[in-house]
């Protein structure tokens, strides 16, 4: 602790003189600028267009935005009709239908059903021809013992059983096409219970307030539809349980475009409650440090104010909030108010020390702001970190936190002190009336007059190295074995597998969301997976070679486990060598059944006697015999960019997409299609050999879960590195800056040793907090020590700053401990894990930091410790008074 620790900074002098000469100056100022950020602030809107926040350089974003402008959107807004009474069900889907497609404001096109008697008649060129064969031989065996039955002349010597059809096994196997049935026109399930219309808007998914606009006036037109003749007494009403009956149709929205809304606005919906909370825990906590009125609302007076201010900023340089950067200003509440609280407890140590006011206001401005400006830095460098990140809600989160911090920081040390100064000027005696004082700690035992001292350093740093020993141990993954994370593991399997990371997306929406329930109820009952992703192909050619490459009965098994189905043009178009064959045995059976009067036959069998007919008709055709109505949903649509136009593959997925890991696998599977070159007759070639990649949700979730992966690693290391160069800088000395990070680093190993123990869990979300939390841990360590170095002992820097260092620590918890009320799951992990950290680095602060800082001091030579045990927070000389003046 030398002489240079002491000397004053001439520019932190001569803010400090400003500040105490024009207070209304700055007051005005200060309030002068938030009413233009005010102004500013009104201007903000929220983007929810998810889409913007990845670069538009991408390749996964580019190809998404063609098979937007090829089909008007990704995925569909699915209404689901639920009820007992197939004929209701259908009347309303019919009804329902009639008045979407009325509206072509919103609606593109809608599927309900699709005429299915081509696919009919043609599934005779599609069966295995074995079955078909033995198909053949069971109907012909069944139609002989008929018509000889039915003949009048029939006598039977010996009575026979009658050959009985039983056809059921091969019209399972081939009553569908994809998961489509092609028993009825209708997209309805199995059960005959639900029935799905599918609705393409005329934006896409990721415009959300389009779509949650357009949601409610959907609910509206269904109530209008209930109470029209038309409904004809059925009621239509949405409800996520009911099955209904004949007078009663319960309906449902799910698909991309409504989990999409739902999970985003889930986060946007909690952000007022949790504001308010946290507004409300921060400003009862701040009374309770200060026991004043007056101090708390200077400080959060001053808070709101940085907050607006930041807010302005906002609108001049990013010009919108995002479904990120929303939240904001409940984070900024938080972190901000704690450069106030520390201000205004320097000052009232400074006031029990006896000086005049404007001295003591002077004094904690110079004394405080140093480690609160070095503060501001690293914290605000912690954030700035996060622009490296490709996903941009993390990196103007990281841009805005990081001025915002800095703003609301140097804005408390200017209307705190300003405010206060004014007060004196109109009595000198206010200050210290509005906000109280602290008396200077005792150095000295009242009753022994020794030196008071942190007991038992040695054996403190002993217990806590081997407490963050055993919780390092806890987190340290020491075996491969994966666990689970959708259900509490066994504390042995906690130890095993150390910190866990929950790849399931799910885990993060809010619990029983409707939308997410739904498709679950609708992927049991139609046995049909998500959304699908495109492959794009620019001729008929390419589609082929994609379709052929990825219905290979061998590469399904291994390189494309992950896919359920795959649809395309040529899923309607039957294999050249099948159709040739089983076309012969189709001509051979018509043949031999052209002689059969139908009118002949059981009046059961009559009915569907004219479609076998018709199916013996069938014979082989090509890709361009398939009918408009299917071939147009893999075409282009008229509006799309001639660049754009071509064809899609749709692939299903055959895993859960919500499991992260799962998707990855998907996704790494369906980008990397190859297709062989394709000849014409001619030799020539009409489609190239290349590596495919398909387009969709899947590919944008995909690339952004790896952004936040990679960026949560690459974050935590930079700012690791930005810390340790900035607190070297400040101290010059190693050992110092080292001992100013324990608090941080301890802190979080404790943190995460502890999310071990309790099976707690990192995330896609919460991963972002530990950036966070390492910028703002280094305020427990500059403070404490900085104190320490004004030449006080261990106990006196404790008592002296030991108080502002947990109210602010325990505000910003609060701020964080707010998210827990939110309904969104992930925003609640982002809580859990910033109050962990937080309390964490606060006990390391008062057990191990304060034990090694007494160590240091037990070191120094006996006379130094004499020498600056007494000596009071030093004042400017006038020799500095008259160098900054």
């Amino acid at each position: 602790m030398s002489d240079s620790t002491h000397k004053t900074p001439r520019f932190a002098l001569a803010y400090a003189r400003m500040l105490v000469r024009r207070p209304g100056l700055v007051i005005l100022a200060i309030l002068a600028l938030t009413g233009v950020s005010l102004w500013g602030t009104s201007k903000l809107t929220i983007n929810s267009n998810q889409l913007d926040l990845i670069s538009q350089d991408l390749p996964e974003v580019k190809d998404v935005k063609r098979v937007i402008d090829m089909v008007g959107g990704s995925g569909y807004l699915m209404l689901a009709l639920r009820g007992e009474d197939e004929p209701t069900l259908k009347k309303a889907a019919d009804d329902i239908a009639a008045g979407l497609l009325a509206d072509k404001e919103n609606v593109r096109f809608i599927t309900y059903k699709v005429p299915v008697e081509f696919v009919q008649q043609q599934m005779g060129l599609f069966v295995k021809t074995e079955d078909l064969a033995e198909g053949k031989r069971r109907i012909m065996a069944y139609l002989k013992d008929q018509l000889r039955r039915n003949n009048p002349f029939f006598i039977e010597i010996q009575k026979t059983e009658p050959v009985k059809l039983e056809m059921q096994d091969l019209v399972d196997k081939y009553s569908s096409v994809g998961k489509k049935s092609i028993r009825d026109d209708y997209y309805i399930s199995k059960d005959r219970k639900m029935l799905l219309i599918l609705i393409k808007p005329m934006w896409d998914s990721n415009q959300l307030a389009k779509t949650k606009v357009y949601v409610e006036k959907l609910r509206k037109d269904l109530a209008a539809y209930s109470k029209s003749e038309k409904a004809n007494g059925v009621e239509v009403v949405e409800d996520y349980a009911k099955m209904g009956d004949k007078k009663l149709v319960a309906y449902g929205f799910t698909g991309s475009y409504k989990t999409a809304v739902d999970d985003s606005y889930a986060i946007e919906e909690s952000l007022e409650p949790v504001s308010l909370l946290a507004f409300a825990a921060i400003f009862l906590i701040t009374i309770l440090a200060f026991r004043k009125i007056v101090p708390t609302l200077i400080v959060s007076i001053g808070t709101v104010l940085g907050t607006i201010i930041t807010m302005g900023f906002t609108y001049i340089t990013v010009g919108e909030l995002n479904m990120i950067t929303s939240i904001l200003g409940a984070l900024l509440l938080g972190f901000g108010i704690d450069y106030g609280l520390h201000f205004i407890f320097r000052t009232r140590l400074e006031l029990g020390q006896g000086k005049p006011y404007d001295q003591a206001i002077q004094d904690a401005v110079v004394n405080a702001g140093r480690p609160a400006l070095v503060s501001a830095v690293v914290t605000s460098g912690s954030f700035f970190v996060l622009l490296v990140s490709e996903f941009r809600g993390f990196s103007q989160f990281g841009f805005l936190a990081g001025c915002g911090t800095f703003i609301i920081g140097v804005l408390l040390f200017a209307w705190s002190p300003a405010l206060l100064a004014l007060a004196g000027r109109i009595n000198p005696e206010l200050p210290k009336k509005l906000i109280g004082e602290m008396k200077p700690p005792a150095t000295q035992s009242a009753t022994t007059g020794k030196e008071l001292r942190i007991p038992k350093p040695g054996l403190t740093l002993a217990i806590s190295t081997v407490v963050v020993g055993i919780l390092c141990f806890f987190a340290v993954p020491w075996s491969d074995v994966d666990v689970p994370t959708d259900k509490p593991a066994s504390f042995a399997d906690r130890i095993k597998a150390g910190i866990r990371f929950n790849y399931n997306s799910r885990a993060l929406i809010p619990e029983g969301q409707t939308s997410v329930r739904l498709q679950d109820e609708i992927s049991e009952r139609f046995d049909m997976s998500a959304d699908p992703i495109a492959v794009y192909s620019r001729t008929l050619e390419e589609a082929k070679a994609i379709y052929d490459e990825l219905e290979n009965p061998e590469k399904r098994k291994t390189k494309y486990s992950a896919i359920d189905q795959v649809v395309s043009i040529y899923t309607f178009v039957p294999p050249p060598e099948t159709a040739a064959a089983n076309a012969k045995i189709l001509q051979e059976w018509q043949e031999e059944l052209k002689d059969i009067d139908v009118a002949a036959l059981p009046p059961e069998v009559q009915d569907k006697a004219a479609l076998f007919m018709k199916m013996l008709e069938a014979r082989p055709y090509d890709v361009h015999g398939v009918p408009e109505i299917y071939a147009s949903q893999f075409r282009h649509l008229p509006e799309t960019k001639p660049e754009n136009h071509g064809y899609l593959t749709f692939i299903y997925p055959s895993v859960d997409l919500w499991d992260g890991k799962k998707m990855l696998t998907f996704v790494d599977q369906t980008n990397n299609i190859p297709t062989p070159e394709v000849k014409d007759a001619q030799g020539h070639v009409i489609a190239e050999a290349q590596v495919r990649r398909a387009a969709g949700a899947a590919q944008l979730f995909a690339r952004l879960a790896r952004i936040v992966l990679g960026d949560g690693q690459l974050t935590v290391m930079l700012v690791t590195l930005w810390i340790l160069v900035m607190h070297f800088l400040d101290f010059r000395n190693v050992k110092l800056a080292l001992a100013s990070v324990i608090p941080l680093t301890v802190g979080l190993a404790m943190m995460l040793g502890l999310m071990t123990m309790f099976d707690l869990h990192l995330n896609f979300m919460n991963i972002i907090i530990l950036p966070i939390l390492l910028g703002f841990g280094v305020s427990h360590g500059l403070y404490l020590l900085h104190r320490f170095l004004e030449g006080t002992s261990p106990v006196v820097a404790l008592r002296s700053v030991g108080a502002a260092v947990a109210s602010s620590t325990l505000t910003t918890a609060a701020g964080f401990a707010a998210l827990m009320v939110a309904s969104h799951n992930g925003l609640k992990s982002m809580g859990i894990v910033a109050c962990i950290g937080l309390i964490t680095t606060l006990v390391v602060s008062f057990t191990v930091l304060a034990a090694v800082m007494q160590v240091m001091w037990d070191r120094l030579p006996r006379k130094v410790q004499d020498g600056v045990a007494h000596t009071p927070s030093p004042s400017p000389s006038k020799k500095d008074e008259s160098e900054a003046a």
